[in-house]
């Protein structure tokens, strides 16, 4: 290559560059008919605005304020944002909709455009029209005041899987939508999936006609509950807007998209779990048999009837709870279970999962776990603010490959309903499968809790349980339904892998390091564009797989531990 040659080619490349890191202008539809709307109610139209103007201030964005007007004197495609604009005129409509013609991208909130020109109420047809998403007449429960993300979609790369974000109670209710694009639902603290509407979303996506949209039901005074959650939402929903291209380490591998533990607390009428068991055989699956030491060595026959088929983990030597006890009185009733379960099953290191009697535990108790060589700990709802694996927080420095996982529930169980008066066949099929329905909607963690004493042969529970078991098994290319190890031994692999990504000419460039060997590790990629991505392998055995309209997964069968690069281009 001559000098000129190289000097075109390096200009080309500075060109491609500038491009590349410009981002789309951020523009916030200011609205007279909105202010004026809000001005006759006794509102103030500041309020929905001083919230974006101190994001943008503290994210260093430069944004414009425009009124419709205006719009079209922007000639490069935009990100517009339309800051709950509750009434809009014929002209303003018309204005955004020539922008989304011409390539921009919209994000709107709340009740957008509800109300016309006058001020007079026109429904949620401009909301449909603009989203893809239909507004659904539900009320908001009492105690639904988190929005609760689902993992992995196009707008909430910065998130994870069922977090909790609390949201300010307002006077404006909560909007949910029946979209195909749904990126969050709201929900009370325990995430509860049975009350009518609770499924519906409460954020959305789309792309059509060249544009991209999205929409967050709920209104921004809302935003100083969890500010900082939001301000990653905010984030991560600009970036697609932008057509970012967006890298995330998936939580589950390929080519599964949620996962589900299902478990027993094998305690008081312990034959009990023989019946449960059958029920997983019955379908192919396994559960996990957490079970009270003391009442295990009773029925050494249904200890090893459960041991041939499914996972025997520790429910505690006794059923009370370790919370508060000293450190020294705890570890010695670790070593008081270890000790029966030895003689109960051939190999005691088999056993490697714990459940806290009553999810009665502290820190110590986790730091005992492992120090006594248990390796995971399905623990309580407040365990993690995610409905996601993690590791144990007890404990700082501690690698991955030998940090305690902690499963947290995060399903109602058999004591919820009953503590309630629901534990009936009806509410428990009810409350089944709107939590699977969620944790697949949501690509999440799953743990149902069963106990053995509310398993009694004709009980509701046996009877609710062959459907349930059935639609999991149908379910088996989405969801990965295993026991706490296999579980535990996956979130140590996926923990010792950091990924950093680097835009490039036309592409992206993935730098992976792994601490140890990984099977089936995916990479959800979200393209800039609609073009078909190609990875450049650089010999490793990784290839392209298409989930859905608009994710890829990188899926690599085998990582090597060491540094590994990949380059993707679009």
């Amino acid at each position: 290559m001559n000098r000129l040659a190289r000097i075109l080619v390096v200009a080309a490349f500075a060109l491609w560059a500038a491009a590349a890191c410009a981002e789309r202008p951020l523009v916030l539809l200011r609205s007279d008919i909105t202010e004026a709307f809000f001005r006759g109610n006794g509102g103030q139209y500041e309020l929905v605005l001083s919230p974006w103007r101190a994001f943008f201030a503290r994210q260093h964005f430069a944004a414009r304020e425009m009124r419709a007007t205006e719009l079209a004197s922007l000639t490069e495609p935009a990100v517009l944002i339309l800051p709950s604009t509750v009434a809009l005129s014929d002209e303003e409509r018309a204005a955004i909709r020539a922008r989304l013609a011409a390539g921009w991208s919209v994000l709107g909130t709340w009740a957008v455009g509800v109300r016309d020109g006058q001020g007079q109420w026109s429904g949620y047809g401009f909301i449909d029209e603009t989203f893809g998403a239909s507004v659904q007449a539900q009320v908001s429960g009492a105690d639904e005041h988190f929005l609760l993300p689902f993992g992995e979609t196009p707008i909430t790369s910065r998130v994870t899987a069922g977090k909790r974000i609390y949201l300010l109670p307002t006077p404006e209710p909560l909007l949910r939508v029946r979209t195909t694009n749904g990126a969050a639902r709201y929900g009370d603290w325990m995430r509860e999936t049975s009350s009518p509407g609770a499924l519906l979303a409460g954020a959305a996506f789309d792309e059509r006609e060249g544009a991209r949209r999205a929409y967050l039901g709920f209104i921004e005074t809302s935003w100083g509950g969890a500010q900082a959650d939001i301000d990653q939402l905010l984030l991560g929903t600009l970036d697609w807007l932008a057509h970012k291209p967006l890298l995330v380490k998936g939580a589950w591998p390929f080519p599964h998209q949620a996962a589900l533990l299902i478990e027993m607390d094998t305690e008081d009428k312990f034959e009990n779990s023989v019946r449960f068991a059958a029920q997983l055989e019955r379908y192919g699956l396994r559960g996990t048999f957490y079970s009270v030491t003391s009442e295990a060595a009773r029925f050494p026959g249904v200890v090893k009837r459960l041991a041939s088929r499914h996972e025997i983990a520790y429910h505690a030597d006794v059923h009370d709870g370790f919370a508060k006890l000293a450190p020294a009185r705890q570890d010695a009733r670790m070593k008081a279970m270890i000790k029966q379960m030895s003689q109960l099953i051939p190999e005691v290191k088999a056993a490697g999962g714990f459940r806290a009697p009553l999810e009665l535990y502290d820190d110590t108790t986790e730091r005992l776990l492992r120090a006594n060589g248990l390796r995971h700990h399905a623990a309580s709802p407040d365990a993690r603010d995610d409905a996601l694996p993690g590791l144990s927080h007890a404990e700082k420095g501690v690698p991955p490959e030998q940090a305690l996982v902690v499963l947290p529930r995060t399903w109602l169980d058999d004591m919820n309903l009953l503590r309630t008066g629901k534990l009936a066949t009806d509410s428990a099929q009810n409350m089944l499968g709107t939590s699977l329905e969620d944790t697949l909607a949501s690509r999440g963690f799953g743990l149902l809790s069963l106990h053995t004493q509310s398993f009694y042969a004709g009980g509701p529970l046996e009877r609710a349980m062959p459907a349930f078991l059935a639609r999991v098994a149908k379910e088996r290319g989405r969801l990965w339904s295993a026991c706490g190890e296999v579980l535990t031994r996956w979130w140590r692999q996926r923990e010792a892998v950091t990924i950093a990504t680097t835009e490039e000419a036309g592409g992206l460039r993935i730098a992976l390091d792994a601490a140890r060997p990984v099977r089936d590790l995916q990479l959800i990629l979200l393209p800039p564009g609609a073009a078909t991505p190609q990875v450049e392998t650089n010999g490793t055995s990784a290839r392209l797989e298409r989930l859905d309209d608009f994710r890829w997964a990188i899926v690599l069968p085998e990582l090597a531990a060491g540094a590994t690069e990949l380059h993707v281009k679009f």
